[in-house]
């Protein structure tokens, strides 16, 4: 955890198309999403003017916009979206996002997966 560093959160409930199994691709199923974005304090000229901090309306956009691409087969790359979303607000300098599936699979337990980068690691995959 960083602790010089302005953490802003986006919690959304969505409805994708997602998995590998015939069974979870007949139709949208609820994904919970997740996403911390990091900006240095320091950073910061005005704390007093969110903007400034982390444009929540950015990154809850990307995450919407998931539902709309019927070609999401997959959390994974679904997450790699939502990052893009995030490292485009220049003073974000880590971020976090998590996608899991409220719904039971295979009565065994919930599907999910997370992603921290640091936007040097974020520009390093994207090269």
């Amino acid at each position: 955890m960083l602790t010089d560093h302005w953490c802003a959160s986006v919690d959304a409930t969505i409805q994708l198309r997602t998995g590998c199994s015939p069974l979870e691709q007949r139709g949208p199923q609820a994904v919970i999403v997740h996403a911390d974005a990091w900006a240095p304090v320091a950073a910061v000229a005005d704390p007093n003017d969110i903007r400034q901090v982390v444009d929540y309306e950015a990154v809850f956009l990307a995450i919407r916009r998931l539902e709309q691409d019927e070609h999401s087969v997959c959390l994974e790359s679904s997450i790699l979206q939502v990052m893009d979303a995030i490292f485009t607000i220049a003073i974000v300098t880590e971020a976090f996002v998590s996608m899991h599936k409220p719904h039971v699979y295979k009565g065994q337990g919930t599907p999910a997966i997370s992603l921290r980068l640091s936007r040097a690691q974020w520009n390093a995959l994207r090269r």
